[in-house]
């Protein structure tokens, strides 16, 4: 969901971060700031300057449809030829052919790509989208068979008949709603609720009113003269924001490997337990990626409800059980050491890996922690196997080391002048959950000997890294050292890794197939 409760992204039709995000590169908001700045250079009248001048009227009427159970139907047609006027859809630069509650619009010559579809209005999209609900304006009339009165099959009705068209606006009173030919069979799309945008009026610059209006309006949803789209152009963009957004995750993924392992290391001290020795660092690394892996498997499983590995959508499961509510507790502070030495996020997580494994039925024996109206299917997976993280398991995981892991997963990397997003395991996509393990899957684990620096060429980390004894350091450039910087103080000192600390990287036979090697000078001679 958008960060407005008036513009609401439906199972991540776009990536969530690239459409909320404040940032002014790479994103949703860029790409509206540059239509708000075509509309305030225009001579001539706007989406913008109709919708401001008609805001008030728009309010009104639209209040108007829902006084009574049974909305003017007049008013309702009234209503929605305003907004395709507002919106440009009418006059315009296109053909329109009209059937019924569809206009299909076309650029000249070429082939229609979107539909306009009119709806009754409805008060929340459940109703807008109930099964078998004669949600239409008027029936779809096609040919020998019974006409459609259902928006959501019409919608499916013109993508699958009319492969040429790629997006449709459904108007629904207060509520206009942005399909797309690929996502909506996967129930993703994206809804404004425009009476609500209307009446708060947020006028400022890429504000709630011109993002409401960019992604609706004809400019944006119509072809150009070339048959070019904006909508088809911004999704791109969002999906290669995505792929970005992967290899920041890959590099979470190996810190927090080393974040896992050091806590085994820690808390086997802690509790008398003898260190491991260097040969089990390997297997601990292994370990360590099979858990982080059981988080993302989950992640994406839960942002893909129709794989039904997780009972999504019940209450009982999102308040106690889901991955989701996790995004919240990362974010909270941990004051005391009894607090960040705690269990309470492992043991939640070992709660649901034991539940996605062994599963749990509902005429079955309850688990005493779980609501009787749960159930899990038992997917009984090598990853959720108890000897995949034995060692991890002795031990346990602490809350604030598990904190510092899941900020890796569910946030998007931190980078100056830019906020950290969620992670959007939609876009993401499984083929890329796959290609981040088998990359790591090239790293090897072991146990410092001596106290190491981390160095890399220009101490640029994300493309190979090379750890190197601190007392043959001596004659490195200060510029290929590896900065850490102190949350608090913003003090930058090298990144250094004690005796008997994890360390992860890559094997040196994979570190000369890479295009990333480096071997600082020093250590050639």
């Amino acid at each position: 969901m958008a960060d407005s409760d008036a513009l609401l992204v439906v199972e991540d039709w776009i990536s969530e971060h690239f459409f909320t995000t404040d940032a002014r590169k790479e994103s949703y908001l860029a790409r509206v700031l540059d239509r708000v700045k075509q509309w305030r250079d225009a001579e001539h009248p706007t989406t913008k300057s109709r919708f401001t001048a008609d805001r008030s009227k728009l309010a009104t009427a639209m209040a108007a449809l829902y006084a009574d159970d049974d909305p003017d139907p007049d008013a309702a047609a009234a209503l929605h030829a305003d907004l395709r006027r507002i919106l440009g859809y009418e006059p315009g630069p296109y053909e329109t052919t009209v059937n019924g509650p569809v206009r299909l619009l076309r650029s000249p010559g070429l082939e229609p790509t979107l539909a306009l579809v009119e709806a009754k209005p409805a008060a929340t999209l459940d109703e807008l989208f109930a099964r078998h609900a004669e949600t239409l304006a008027e029936p779809y009339i096609v040919d020998d068979e019974d006409p459609i009165t259902s928006a959501t099959k019409l919608v499916s009705t013109l993508f699958l008949d009319h492969e040429e068209t790629k997006f449709a606006l459904i108007m629904a009173g207060r509520w206009l709603v942005v399909a797309e030919a690929s996502r909506w069979p996967e129930g993703r799309y994206l809804a404004i609720d425009l009476h609500t945008v209307a009446e708060r009026g947020d006028t400022k610059q890429g504000g709630e009113i011109d993002r409401a209006l960019v992604a609706v309006d004809a400019e944006s949803l119509a072809p150009d003269a070339d048959g070019n789209i904006w909508w088809d152009a911004t999704l791109e963009a969002s999906v290669a924001h995505t792929v970005g957004v992967s290899a920041d995750l890959r590099e979470g993924v190996r810190e927090s490997i080393e974040l896992i392992a050091d806590e085994v290391v820690d808390r086997r001290r802690a509790q008398g337990l003898d260190p491991l020795p260097q040969s089990q660092a390997q297997p601990l690394a292994l370990q360590s990626l099979r858990f982080l892996y059981r988080i993302l498997f989950l992640l994406y499983a839960e942002a893909s409800p129709e794989l039904k590995i997780l009972p999504v959508g019940d209450p009982d499961y999102a308040r106690g059980y889901s991955l989701d509510r996790l995004r919240e507790l990362v974010q909270v502070e941990l004051a005391s050491p009894r607090a960040r030495s705690g269990t309470h996020l492992y043991e939640s997580l070992a709660l649901l890996f034991r539940l996605v494994d062994r599963g749990h039925a509902l005429d079955g024996d309850a688990d005493r922690l779980v609501e009787r109206g749960l159930e899990f299917q038992p997917l009984r997976a090598d990853l959720f196997s108890s000897q995949a993280t034995a060692l991890i398991d002795e031990v346990g995981l602490g809350n604030h080391a598990l904190q510092e892991v899941l900020r890796r997963l569910l946030l998007s990397k931190e980078r100056s002048g830019k906020e950290r997003g969620f992670i959007s395991y939609v876009e993401l996509g499984i083929n890329q959950l796959g290609a981040v393990y088998e990359g790591l899957m090239s790293y090897t684990g072991s146990f410092a000997d001596v106290d190491l620096y981390e160095v890399a060429r220009d101490g640029n980390p994300e493309k190979g890294s090379w750890v190197v004894p601190v007392d043959r350091a001596d004659h490195l450039a200060d510029k290929d050292f590896v900065l850490d910087t102190d949350p608090v103080t913003g003090q930058k000192s090298r990144r250094r890794y004690t005796r008997g600390q994890f360390v992860f990287r890559l094997s040196g036979r994979q570190r000369q197939r890479s295009a990333s090697y480096y071997t600082p000078e020093v250590l050639t001679k």
